[in-house]
């Protein structure tokens, strides 16, 4: 009996051991899987030029310019420039353009193709999906780990900025990168570890500011770790200051363009901050949820991390913290994050969204020890999470399906492309443009950044932005004694004010375009 009972239990651990090996495979090849069609979805539009399809055109086309600038005028980082600079040597302030920079050395090595500056969002939005594969496996048990990091690979956003002309890959990268080093010193508390967390929080701002969420996560971690400790130890405040020190650096030296030539690239021509005036009614709380719920959780993701909030406090505390960082970080800047335009900077929050929704996975699914009496209800409850889960998934998977069918369906930006590549053999290489560069203030009376970029990228050309509120023969005339010469106007525009008789009299139209576009030479007629 002895024997028959040792043969039994030892068959039955080899076969808990064979099945356990069995599902560490399966989950292994899950997460390869994941991996294949995160890479896949990122690398799928790397070959495109700037052109029609895409959601945030002025941001795409300002990088073209400044990397096609560094290419050809020279490749001092510390000087971008752009071509709606009016009768400026063009320099703008703007997060530390690594991105254009490496553009433009990929120009040097291999020639001008427009496309190559897509490589290194892609190459940054692949490291990033590995990072954060690795940062949820430390934070969750498997099932809840491959969740996280499927969803991760799926997000609607980052599949957008997987291969955009922006500088959001690289900050997202280095972001991840700094929060595994934050979490490390938090099991290992060393000086070394600090340095390189710091470090990485501060090149995460210098590639785009909304990084900046950082500093508070990191200091957070400190204060609990360490107490009132963290307040006397010099070598902390060494640290904070190398997080701090080169991108404030950066954005001083770069905010002296804004000072001298007033170019930017909506650091400071741009009202982030939250006001009084968006208080009363706080319509900006809906923005904030709306990008929220769309582009990062989906409405049964949010239920999937309520349900975290029954998991173990050492689970989840660090993805609620990363969390509530992000999300003060969405309330101060709420003057931009709550805008409909400004879908792509709520990707910061992904991270750990995508944990929470992998740690509700696992409150969902329960122990492998089940209580008496609750066997029942722990089966529903495990239906139930199932059904969240792939709820969401699918949902992902739809909310990709509509983003790129709205990327690439864009009437506006199609007819201004037309009509800019019909009007550029007008406008000799050296002509000035003058374009409507979009509305000056915001709907609290707040002043915008109104630079549309995007003739000047497709037209390969430079000139003058105007606002559209400041449209009238004496703009026109202000722009033109300073240079500007080829305007590119929206026929609708010279519905206003009588502006058509004034340019049928004072100026030469040189074409017209079927897709509702002129282009006037602003020299006097009788000239």
């Amino acid at each position: 009996m002895t024997a028959i009972a040792f043969k039994d239990a030892g068959s039955r651990a080899l076969l808990v051991e064979r099945g356990s090996g069995t599902r560490t495979r399966l989950r292994s090849l899950a997460f390869v899987l994941v991996l294949v069609v995160g890479a896949a979805s990122r690398l799928a539009y790397v070959d495109r030029p700037m052109d029609d399809r895409t959601l945030a055109p002025w941001r795409e086309a300002d990088y073209v310019q400044i990397a096609r600038n560094f290419y050809r005028d020279g490749l001092n980082i510390f000087y971008p420039r752009i071509d709606w600079r009016g009768d400026t040597p063009g320099y703008a302030e703007m997060e530390f353009p690594v991105v254009p920079w490496v553009g433009a050395m990929l120009y040097r090595a291999f020639g001008y193709h427009e496309p190559w500056l897509r490589i290194p969002s892609a190459i940054f939005g692949l490291l990033g999906l590995l990072v954060f594969m690795e940062l949820s496996r430390r934070a969750l048990p498997p099932a809840g780990a491959l969740f996280a990091t499927a969803a991760f690979a799926l997000n609607p956003l980052l599949l957008y900025l997987g291969n955009a002309m922006q500088p959001d890959p690289l900050m997202l990268l280095l972001s991840l990168v700094a929060m595994a080093l934050i979490w490390r010193w938090d099991e290992h508390p060393r000086y070394r570890t600090l340095l390189g967390a710091a470090a990485t929080t501060g090149a995460a701002i210098l590639a785009k500011s909304p990084a900046a969420y950082l500093g508070l996560v990191l200091a957070y971690v400190v204060v609990r770790k360490l107490g009132l400790r963290a307040f006397r130890d010099v070598r902390l405040y060494g640290a904070a200051l190398l997080a701090v020190l080169p991108p404030l650096a950066w954005y001083i030296w770069a905010g002296r363009f804004w000072k001298i030539y007033g170019l930017s690239l909506g650091v400071s021509n741009e009202s982030h901050f939250i006001s009084w005036a968006m208080l009363f009614p706080p319509r900006f709380l809906y923005g904030i949820l709306k990008w929220e719920t769309l582009g990062v959780f989906t409405p049964a993701g949010w239920l999937l991390a309520l349900a975290a909030l029954r998991s173990p406090r050492a689970r989840i505390e660090r993805a609620l913290v990363w969390y509530a960082a992000v999300l003060l970080f969405y309330l101060v800047t709420a003057g931009t994050s709550a805008d409909s335009w400004s879908f792509y900077y709520h990707a910061v929050s992904t991270g750990p969204a995508c944990l929470l929704m992998g740690a509700g996975v696992v409150a969902f699914a329960g122990g492998e020890v089940v209580p008496k009496g609750r066997a029942r209800w722990l089966r529903w409850e495990r239906w139930l999470g199932g059904v969240l889960a792939t709820v969401t998934m699918v949902a992902l998977i739809a909310a990709n399906g509509i983003l790129i069918h709205r990327r690439d369906s864009q009437p506006e930006y199609l007819n201004m492309r037309r009509c800019a590549l019909q009007f550029a053999r007008y406008v000799p290489e050296t002509g000035l443009l003058v374009l409507n560069g979009g509305a000056m203030a915001d709907e609290y009376g707040r002043p915008v950044a109104y630079n549309e970029s995007m003739v000047f990228a497709w037209m390969d050309r430079k000139g003058f932005n105007y606002g559209q509120e400041e449209l009238s023969p004496e703009t026109l005339e202000r722009i033109a004694d300073r240079g500007g010469r080829y305007w590119m106007v929206q026929r609708r525009e010279l519905q206003r004010d009588g502006l058509q008789r004034v340019a049928q009299k004072r100026y030469r139209l040189l074409a017209e375009c079927e897709f509702g576009y002129s282009l006037y030479d602003l020299r006097p007629a009788a000239s």
